[in-house]
């Protein structure tokens, strides 16, 4: 007799946002343990599972954005488990992406393609990436 065990892990160490990465969640107990459930804050993800008193479960990501960052839970029970203490494990995942800068200015008068001394000129620069990026102008 066991109580149920989980552990919980990603098979990347870096996420870049438009990759995939995988969580698998491995639980183990006898009696066999409930099927996991994961979760991010309030939103379950769909888990596939193999196994019986040992079931290895995954969760595949793809198209990530920054929206996937946050904390995963992979929790389970089994008849000799606390109701209210089902064993968990939980991963931090942090969706990074490269730096992208983009430049604009205020359309020129009249089509032209220069300005004159005098035209007026805005200048926005916008910029995305994570971890904050700093440059100067």
């Amino acid at each position: 007799v066991k109580p149920s065990t989980t552990v919980l892990s990603v098979n990347k160490d870096i996420i870049q946002k438009g990759s995939s990465f995988t969580l698998t969640c491995v639980v183990e107990g006898y009696p066999q343990p409930e099927t996991p459930t994961l979760r991010r804050g309030n939103t379950p993800f769909t888990l596939s599972c193999s196994g019986v008193n040992i079931k290895t479960c995954i969760a595949g990501f793809s198209n990530v954005d920054y929206s996937y960052s946050g904390q995963y839970t992979c929790s389970t029970k089994n008849t000799i488990s606390s109701q209210d203490k089902p064993s968990s494990a939980t991963l931090q995942i942090n969706v990074y992406s490269q730096t992208d800068v983009t430049m604009t200015t205020t359309p020129l008068p009249g089509g032209r393609t220069y300005y004159l001394t005098g035209d007026p000129l805005t200048i926005t620069c916008s910029v995305e990436g994570v971890p904050r990026s700093s440059f100067t102008f």
